[in-house]
């Protein structure tokens, strides 16, 4: 008897464990690439063989992209600590800044259009274009998405051709 209630105990504690942060890259990470992969899909009308060879593809590219985001944060967060700390940042410090983010800007800018390149062998040219086109697209999408998820619904209670005030 005690070894069963042992068990379900820890059975009952090993469910309850905490799961994955929320926000990106946390529990809704795999979910939103799962939803971009099944978009992308279906705006360049991939084939099962073009999407096999484009997402490990573009997951490599994922990993090279967020190591830049990562140096851009290490080079704010030293600053940012100095200010919180109320030391003061000189206009040298900021040209310093400047440069090192105009360097970094074109790195990743290179590195985002050697990968586009490097998809002739995968996408005809009209699927390349579109694939240019979709961050921008995925982005209007989900803005209209948020506009008519948070948009005010009408009151039932109020008739028809009253303005609400």
């Amino acid at each position: 008897m005690n070894k069963i209630a042992i068990l379900l105990m820890s059975f009952s504690l090993a469910l309850c464990q905490p799961g994955k942060p929320g926000g990106p890259g946390g529990q809704y990470g795999n979910k939103m690439e799962m939803m971009m992969v099944w978009k992308m899909t279906e705006y360049l009308d991939l084939s099962e063989q073009q999407a096999e060879k484009l997402f490990p593809r573009m997951r490599r590219q994922r990993v090279k992209m967020d190591d830049f985001f990562v140096t851009e944060k290490e080079l704010f967060d030293s600053h940012l600590s100095k200010i919180k700390k109320g030391e003061k940042i000189t206009q040298s410090d900021v040209d310093a800044v400047y440069k090192k983010m105009q360097d970094l800007t074109d790195k990743k800018n290179d590195v985002r259009m050697k990968f586009f390149q490097s998809t002739r062998d995968i996408l005809d040219p009209a699927q390349q274009i579109m694939f240019l086109s979709f961050e921008p697209y995925m982005k209007q999408e989900a803005q209209k998405g948020m506009k008519e998820r948070y948009r005010r619904k009408p009151d039932p209670r109020m008739g028809k051709g009253k303005r609400r005030r």
